[in-house]
């Protein structure tokens, strides 16, 4: 007989709780680099009490697809298996009853997509939840996203719990996870934690308009903060989220005609200066409002400098426009020679 699926009587949890709460509880595990059946080394040994036991075929596929999608992610937080300790638990990490099955995987989060990870498991019809970053989404409740409230935020990895019927737990059914097309901009909502292809397209973005980001995929704090100043800079609201707005600044601003060639010195109010534009007047302007509204000195007229502007034009009363016009370099004190 198939054992049932390690869930929760639903009825006892609050409707905005997490259904799986009762499997939160931070555990360890033996990490094993293959799936081969440990040999005992003698009656009452650890390796005895576990022996027979086998991680779901299906998982075996999930994370051979992982493996071949992203072949040098970091596996130091994948396991499969509880320790001797948590064998006394109630969780999918332990062999079942029938037939020695285990029927859950955590996935290294560092080097995968984790979201795109999470989309493709919902998706296949053997899951029974996903735990990732305070978050589940389990088949009780059609998968839609719920707070995950215990005591493991899972923020390292990710976790996979399949069905026990033995149908469901050898399906051959593929995951779509090797062949999945990499996110394009703008197919999802970015935030600080995202990774993937379309954080390298934003990051790629944000270097045409100065920000010297690593384009690595990975929406660390320092494109989080080059994100909020860009927000900042275009009178957006600074959250850090790329969201239809921010990106809709970010494609108009990175398409615009690039500025004609400038010699390389210029007076200070002898031209308009707006993003894009660089040269010593560009510094004169970062040096007269401060490094803590510009920041650093560069000659390099980038959303910080901008922001800055944006402040003192503010403060003095002026048109807002993060522009740089007679208005503005009239109320800096420079005489205007154009």
């Amino acid at each position: 007989m198939n054992s049932p699926a390690v869930e929760p009587d639903l009825d006892r949890v609050p409707e905005d709780d997490d259904p799986e709460s009762r499997i939160g509880e931070p555990v360890e595990y033996d990490l094993f680099g293959h799936e081969e059946e440990q040999a005992a080394d003698g009656p009452g040994s650890k390796s005895a009490a576990l022996a027979a036991y086998h991680l779901a075929p299906v998982l075996k596929a999930l994370r051979d697809e992982v493996d071949r999608r992203w072949p040098h992610r970091d596996r130091a937080s994948d396991g499969w298996i509880g320790d001797a300790a948590h064998q006394a638990t109630r969780s999918d990490h332990n062999p079942d009853a029938d037939n020695r099955s285990v029927n859950a995987l955590d996935i290294d989060i560092d080097g995968v997509d984790p979201m795109l990870v999470v989309r493709k498991c919902i998706a296949h019809p053997s899951t029974q939840y996903v735990i990732f970053d305070r978050t589940v989404w389990s088949r009780t409740r059609t998968f839609a996203a719920a707070r995950y409230t215990g005591s493991n935020p899972h923020d390292k990895h990710l976790h996979v719990s399949v069905s026990h019927d033995r149908a469901l737990e050898s399906s051959t059914v593929g995951w779509g996870i090797a062949e999945a097309p990499v996110p394009r901009l703008g197919d999802r909502t970015l935030r600080r934690g995202g990774k993937g292809g379309d954080v390298r397209e934003l990051q790629t973005l944000a270097n045409r308009l100065g920000a010297k980001l690593t384009v690595d995929g990975d929406f660390g704090p320092r494109t989080e903060a080059w994100v909020r100043d860009f927000q900042q800079a275009r009178g957006l609201t600074v959250d850090g989220v790329v969201g239809p707005k921010t990106l809709a600044a970010l494609r108009e601003a990175t398409t615009r005609p690039a500025p004609a060639p400038e010699p390389a010195r210029r007076e200070p109010g002898s031209r308009t200066l707006r993003a894009a534009t660089s040269g010593e007047d560009v510094a004169f302007v970062q040096r007269f409002i401060g490094e803590r509204r510009c920041g650093r000195v560069t000659g390099r007229f980038e959303a910080k400098t901008e922001a800055g502007v944006r402040w003192y034009q503010r403060m003095r009363g002026i048109a807002v426009d993060g522009i740089v016009g007679r208005q503005t370099w009239r109320e800096m004190g420079v005489r205007v020679t154009y």
